[in-house]
């Protein structure tokens, strides 16, 4: 992306490398982000350091007329909103907060430098050298247009990586509440009152706690969610998506609401029937009751799991904030439930598939996400940047710099990440491609891509077909040597286009590097951990010298951002992938000779 024209800059911050701006202000503003970031990005682009000088002091009044002021200050505006004015020879960023004055911050080092945060840490900050940097007149009022911008990270995640997410805008001002609604209400009402709880289908056990789902058919919950609300002080808002999972109702009342009629009880229960129409009919019942209490209140649910296509003709939701829980193909999904009448958030868990590799479906997430915004998006919540930033880290870029500049084309995005790396931008872009193609062709998401490899490779091997956990399983049979070696063999084209004098350029390839690196040696001991895939006389000693090297090397690539060392771990141990002698089995003659695929997708679903 070429930064702003330069014909029409009227003040310069550098020129002919001299330094011509002093940042007013006290020593101690040196230590907050956006004056860290402002500071840093010049001097990393010309070497020269902005000095910080005292408001009022001799130095303030020695300087020369046509020395830029540049001002940073927390003003009484929004919190979210931020302004740039140019005051004669005063440049001044005015936020409503910390984080409002950052995004000012960055608004201005966008445009007029040039800098990119492709990834957390200094590596991962693109600053082009210039001899020269201009600004127009400027007078900019904004605050972010998305009212919620979240890209959740795992409470580990590292500081770097939460000043990343603010760098980039991330936050939120939405009153809207979202998630499992009833989680607790089993604990709550359960020994009382079963009757509020799923009927499961004869010969079924219910499903666990937090996951159970109610009997919508039964109107006495509605009661107890329109008690809790009042409880609540009855704000204009209120949460009704049911718990994550399956084991859905199945009791005469329940499938009495669904269309189409006469579905398989067993689908409905494995949370694979059509169920939009009855909880659609549920939340309005409920809306109509709550109105009749406070006319303005709306509910907020996700559009997920068996209610995720949109509803029936003649059934709307006028009055309903929906987080449309979907993949990156579903456009009629987006239309139909706007189309309806719902108010829509994007709520996405596309970064749970692929596991570590890269998968780098680009086009596909970026032009769904450019869709959505230009259809109404109030916002986005993606579930989760897991921080595997040498491997997926594009996908990650690529949906934060969308949601800043909405002008961009995902390819202006792709250029941009690819510009870090010097005389090697071209290079890079095909490595891109290559990653891009391959997840297509590999087709991570079975439900997207039925006859990937993916999909080949899980019947072929029995292995488990699931987002969450499959790809991990998969690596010893998608990410071969011969997969890999091509990757490397264009990363080897890079490292000769940069040339050794740019140093940036081969650090940032010797990054793309080590994801690779990684994912080898993840793929080595997932083989070995797990007993399907476990060559004929591996012992468990040489799994555990494997595992303990694998996890020294991942603490050395957790501190430059190829990995997050903690939130892969949390991520491991909630899937139960065998990256660890507690997760491992079949060393013992005793042992089973491990669970196969469907039985493991089973265990998944709670079933």
């Amino acid at each position: 992306m070429k930064l702003e024209d330069r014909n029409n800059m009227t003040h310069d911050l550098v020129q002919d490398g001299k330094l011509n701006a002093v940042l007013v202000g006290s020593a101690d503003d040196s230590d907050t982000e956006p004056v860290r970031q402002l500071r840093q990005s010049v001097w990393r682009a010309t070497g020269e350091q902005m000095a910080i000088v005292e408001p009022g002091s001799e130095s303030l009044r020695r300087l020369s007329e046509q020395v830029v002021r540049i001002s940073l200050e927390i003003a009484d505006l929004d919190p979210e909103r931020y302004q740039i004015a140019t005051e004669g020879k005063r440049l001044v960023f005015r936020g409503g907060s910390e984080d409002a004055l950052l995004r000012g911050v960055v608004y201005f080092l966008d445009r007029f430098v040039g800098v990119r945060w492709l990834w957390p840490g200094e590596l991962g900050t693109y600053v082009p050298k210039a001899e020269t940097i201009g600004f127009p007149d400027l007078q900019v009022d904004e605050r972010p247009d998305l009212e919620l911008r979240l890209l959740r990270v795992r409470q580990s995640a590292p500081l770097e990586g939460r000043t990343w997410l603010r760098i980039h805008g991330m936050g939120s001002r939405t009153s809207y509440a979202f998630g499992h609604a009833f989680t607790k209400w089993w604990s709550k009402y359960g020994q009382e009152h079963p009757d509020y709880f799923a009927s499961p289908p004869e010969g079924q056990q219910q499903v666990r706690e937090d996951r159970i789902k109610l009997d919508i058919s039964n109107e006495d919950i509605d009661d107890v969610i329109i008690r809790e609300w009042r409880e609540a002080g009855m704000p204009v808002n209120w949460n009704v998506s049911p718990n994550d999972g399956s084991g859905f109702c199945v009791s005469p009342g329940c499938l009495a609401m669904d269309e189409p009629p006469d579905q398989s009880v067993m689908s409905i229960w494995r949370a694979e029937g059509q169920l939009t129409a009855r909880y659609v009919k549920f939340w309005n019942r409920l809306l109509n009751k709550m109105r009749m209490i406070r006319p303005d209140v709306t509910l907020s649910t996700y559009a997920y799991s068996s209610y995720k296509s949109p509803p029936p003709p003649g059934l709307r939701v006028d009055g309903f904030i929906v987080q449309v829980v979907g993949f990156y193909t579903d456009y009629d999904q987006w239309e139909g439930w706007s189309g309806a009448g719902a108010k829509l958030f994007l709520r996405p868990n596309w970064w749970h598939t692929g596991a570590i590799a890269p998968n780098l479906p680009l086009h596909a997430q970026g032009e769904f996400f450019k869709f959505a915004r230009q259809r109404n998006m109030l916002g986005f919540d993606f579930d989760t940047l897991f921080g595997y930033w040498a491997t997926q880290g594009p996908n990650y870029y690529l949906i934060a710099r969308m949601s800043t500049r909405p002008d961009l084309s995902v390819e202006d995005v792709l250029d941009e990440y690819a510009s870090a790396f010097g005389q090697a931008a071209p290079v890079i872009r095909t490595y891109l491609a290559y990653w891009e193609r391959f997840a297509e062709e590999a087709g991570f998401n079975i439900q997207i891509y039925p006859n990937g490899n993916y999909a080949r490779l899980a019947q072929q091997y029995d292995l488990p077909r699931s987002t969450l956990n499959g790809a991990w399983y998969m690596l010893p049979y998608l990410m071969t040597d011969a997969v890999m070696a091509e990757a490397e063999a264009i990363l080897d084209r890079a490292v000769k286009a940069a040339g050794a004098e740019d140093g940036e350029a081969q650090q940032r390839i010797a990054f793309l590097r080590e994801g690779l690196r990684h994912m080898a040696a993840t793929r080595e001991v997932v083989r070995y951990g797990y007993e399907k895939s476990r060559p004929e006389g591996a012992t468990k000693e040489q799994y555990v010298q494997m595992r303990q090297q694998l996890d020294a090397k991942r603490k050395e690539w957790s501190a430059k951002h190829v990995i997050w060392y903690e939130s892969l771990a949390e991520a491991e141990n909630m899937r139960g992938i065998p990256t660890h002698e507690s997760r491992t089995t079949g060393w013992k003659e005793t042992d089973s000779k491990g669970l196969g695929g469907k039985e493991m997708d089973e265990r998944l679903l709670g079933l």
